[in-house]
């Protein structure tokens, strides 16, 4: 009687508008609190001035991780491939000695898996959606291994290296980072494609393959920090995992439409895998190209576009909302404010409270936009404007 009352309790708390925009407003504040309280007591360990005068020199200071890619370099000058690509989980593994921006990772990846565990509507504890959906994450990780043989590969081969200059820089962020970024998550998310196909299910396309996407995302943010230190790439600290996931989500989806229907479908797949690497490769084009860097807002564009295209192919499949005391509004907006919170606090610690709050300012209104396309997209709308 009392788990019928306190699931009556949570599922009428937890779709009434007021309770959760207290809900969010309480866990931002606790965050901003915390962040102050940590900055006035815990002396900054990043020196952003220091990190600049670091990057304009030509000898930086050697690290284990700038060593260890400088002898990647070495194997990748020799075309010595095979094992360029064998010594590279060894590379990946330093990054997670950063403590502090592991944790922030995998607390990031954590509230995103939360929520896509219940977007996934898994029906019981033999649904192979919820173990594919763990499979999926792990898949993620690993995808950073052909992620960073290709940048070897390309940069060798192709000749695409990082750029301040408009053309170059283009080139380099479309055909390099934004085509062998997707290109590795969907080589990661090809093991789980022929399960989806065999069980006709779109919905889980669209989130095994963003689960692999959460997965790069947790590699990508503590590579963000833990190798550069931070400048203008820290404060993209919010954005990758629900980005990734709306990329790898949209082209696993579009792979699934191709195999089931692939004479009308197949020439789509192609088109929108071109366009999300096209997109993904102009929103780091606008960040770190110098001549673009004004216009840095065009990210946020990118970013809020792709999101909405997410939020409406995931409003269509699901037929039915999730059976369960918590709303899937309420645990989306739990997640945003969460991660957001730590990444406060976590900034707050390392760069201080003031500049914390100067980088994650496109990130926080990126992501407000991202809130209201959700409440205005999915099945328990709360906005209809």
């Amino acid at each position: 009687m009392a788990e019928i009352v306190w699931r009556n309790y949570l599922r009428t708390k937890t779709r009434n508008p007021r309770f959760l925009w207290k809900m969010v407003i309480s866990i931002l504040t606790i965050g901003v609190v915390v962040g102050l309280a940590v900055d006035a007591s815990v002396p900054a360990w990043i020196n952003t001035d220091e990190v600049k005068e670091e990057e304009a020199t030509d000898t930086p200071k050697p690290t284990p991780e700038k060593e260890r890619w400088n002898q990647l370099g070495e194997l990748a000058d020799n075309g010595q491939w095979q094992e360029l690509f064998y010594a590279i989980p060894e590379l990946a593994s330093v990054r997670w000695h950063h403590w502090g921006t592991t944790a922030l990772a995998v607390l990031t990846a954590a509230c995103w898996m939360s929520f896509l565990l219940q977007a996934i509507q898994i029906r019981g504890p033999a649904d192979y959606r919820w173990w594919g959906a763990l499979l999926g994450l792990a898949l993620g990780v690993v995808s950073i291994w052909p992620t960073i043989f290709f940048i070897f590969w390309q940069e060798r081969v192709w000749g695409l290296v990082e750029s301040a200059e408009l053309a170059a820089g283009i080139r380099d962020n479309v055909l390099g980072v934004g085509l062998r970024e997707e290109l590795s998550k969907f080589i990661c998310f090809l093991p789980l494609l022929p399960l989806v196909v065999w069980k006709r299910d779109e919905l889980a396309a669209l989130l095994l393959a963003g689960a692999v996407g959460l997965g790069f995302a947790m590699e990508e943010n503590i590579g963000y920090v833990g190798a550069s230190a931070g400048t203008q790439t820290i404060g993209r600290l919010l954005m990758p995992a629900p980005f990734h996931m709306a990329m790898t989500g949209l082209i696993g989806l579009a792979a699934y439409r191709a195999c089931v229907w692939p004479r009308q479908c197949g020439p789509v797949f192609i088109a929108i895998f071109g366009v999300v690497a096209m997109a993904h490769g102009f929103y780091d084009a606008f960040i770190l190209v110098e001549v673009l860097a004004e216009y840095s807002i065009v990210t946020s564009l990118i970013f809020i576009l792709l999101m909405y295209q997410f939020f409406r192919e995931l409003r269509a499949l699901q037929r039915t909302m999730p059976n369960s005391p918590v709303s899937l509004t309420a645990n989306f907006l739990f997640c945003i404010s969460t991660v957001a919170a730590a990444t406060f606090i976590y900034l707050s610690a390392a760069i201080g409270s003031k500049m914390a709050g100067d980088v994650m300012v496109l990130g926080i209104v990126a992501e407000s936009v991202m809130v209201y396309l959700f409440l205005r997209e999915m099945p328990e709308t709360m906005v209809t404007v």
